[in-house]
């Protein structure tokens, strides 16, 4: 029968979003066009059409949230009518009014299965199109919903990098897309999302006799749900632990100085992440615990023999944790490249399943908010991850004796939290000495 589910989009998730249908009722699709845009709590992903045929309903309207396995367009091809049923159900927890029914919505009653069609309480009528969407005051724009995420959202916790230190891009038809739903770029005439905070947010200064504002209700979108859930599970299944070290890093500032002037490295992202992506290879050479997971419902530990690096980073959809595969095969211009690439996908909005899972350890980064340190949250089935604090020039003592003295450097905090189910004090702390080490002097890396 030619009638097409949500597909699984990946990671285990339950739900997506219709962002943008490409077709409407009565177009003639052929296999692999492209019939609309969902959006996953990670990522924006084109659905291309299996049949080819008539479109003769579309089940639920852009906007609309719903579950995976749930029907969202019946495409004729000749072998039979629709099945009289109201598709698309919405998946459990999702704001009222985001999905939409063909025909007798005010009759209709949602299955509770998340992914089982909801059940009309009469057959339902031929759809002529897709029922009427959701107000857009029922559902926030990317950019509030955005707004809304604290710095421990995605497991992860803090912002790695600003958007604003990535190279340009050239427009594209996905630009456009992202400004259809909110999290592209805006035009003169529509607030920016900084602007929209600020003024949703800004503290009354109403006089006595004036009447009080309500308070704003926000429904839980797809990212919230899943952040909400992810970061609950590690917290509770967990043995969280922080330690610190400050280090002087003018080594890494140099390197970084001198790989910027190289040809090789031009229009590549560049940063001190990058070092810090490659010391932390080296460092699990020696402390390999760092790259376990304790299999949870077994009393097992699996250690893991790829390092595969997730990268925090801060994008106009939220936070997103992109995956940097086998990064301890890596040298530095391969791991420039690869984290220029995922970093970009991210700030699109584009990133796919492929690329944020199967991480073994996370680096996300409090110093873009001017903080020195934090405690982040341990990402998914991962057992640590290390916080970069921010880098600034402080007055640090070098030399010893009668050659002692204070001198600015580059000085920055790194903090890692780690389960201390698996993973003692005592490992921690040498993976961390080590880790400093490194980046103090990048030319110890000679001696692995």
């Amino acid at each position: 029968m030619p009638e097409y589910n949500m597909p699984d989009p990946g990671e285990g998730l339950t739900e997506a979003d219709i962002v943008e249908w490409h077709v409407k009722v009565g177009d003639q699709v052929k296999v692999n066009d492209n019939l609309l845009d969902i959006e996953t709590a990670k990522s924006l992903v084109e659905l291309p059409s299996p049949f080819a045929g008539k479109v003769t309903k579309i089940y639920a309207e852009a906007g609309a949230t719903v579950a995976v396995g749930a029907p969202i367009v019946f495409i004729d091809d000749g072998t039979g009518p629709a099945p009289e049923h109201d598709g698309g159900a919405p998946a459990q927890g999702a704001e009222p009014g985001a999905q939409s029914s063909p025909a007798q919505a005010s009759s209709a009653q949602s299955s509770s299965n998340q992914s089982g069609p909801a059940q009309s309480s009469a057959p339902a009528p031929a759809a002529q199109g897709p029922a009427k969407a959701a107000p857009a005051a029922a559902r926030p724009d990317a950019d509030e919903a955005s707004a809304q995420r604290d710095l421990d959202g995605g497991m992860t916790g803090e912002r790695l990098l600003s958007l604003d230190e990535l190279p340009a891009s050239k427009p594209t038809q996905q630009t456009v897309r992202q400004m259809l739903v909110g999290y592209g770029p805006a035009d003169e005439s529509t607030p920016s999302s900084t602007e929209r905070r600020r003024r949703a947010h800004q503290v009354s200064r109403r006089g006595a006799n004036e009447r009080a504002l309500r308070d704003e209700e926000i429904p839980v979108d797809t990212v919230r749900r899943l952040t909400a859930r992810n970061v609950v599970h590690s917290r509770t299944s967990k043995v969280h632990t922080t330690a610190w070290v400050s280090t002087d890093v003018s080594g890494t500032m140099e390197l970084v100085a001198n790989l910027r002037k190289r040809r090789e490295f031009k229009d590549l992202h560049v940063t001190a992440l990058l070092v810090w992506c490659k010391a932390v290879c080296l460092a699990m050479r020696n402390n390999p615990m760092l790259n376990a997971s304790w299999e949870d419902g077994s009393e097992r530990i699996i250690l893991h023999h790829d390092v595969n690096i997730g990268i925090a980073a801060d994008t106009p959809r939220g936070l997103m944790v992109p995956v940097i595969k086998q990064a301890q095969n890596r040298d530095l211009l391969s791991m420039a490249d690869e984290l220029t690439r995922l970093v970009n996908l991210a700030k699109a909005g584009t990133l796919q399943p492929s690329d944020y899972r199967d991480g073994t350890f996370t680096i996300t980064n409090v110093g873009g908010l001017g903080l020195d340190a934090g405690t982040p949250i341990i990402n998914g089935s991962e057992s640590a991850i290390l916080a970069m604090g921010a880098i600034t020039r402080q007055p640090w003592v070098v030399g010893q004796g009668d050659d002692e003295k204070i001198v600015p450097r580059w000085v920055t905090t790194l903090s890692i939290s780690f389960d201390h189910r698996l993973i003692d004090g005592a490992i921690a702390s040498r993976f961390l000495r080590d880790l400093a080490a490194l980046v103090r002097d990048p030319a110890m890396a000679m001696a692995y």
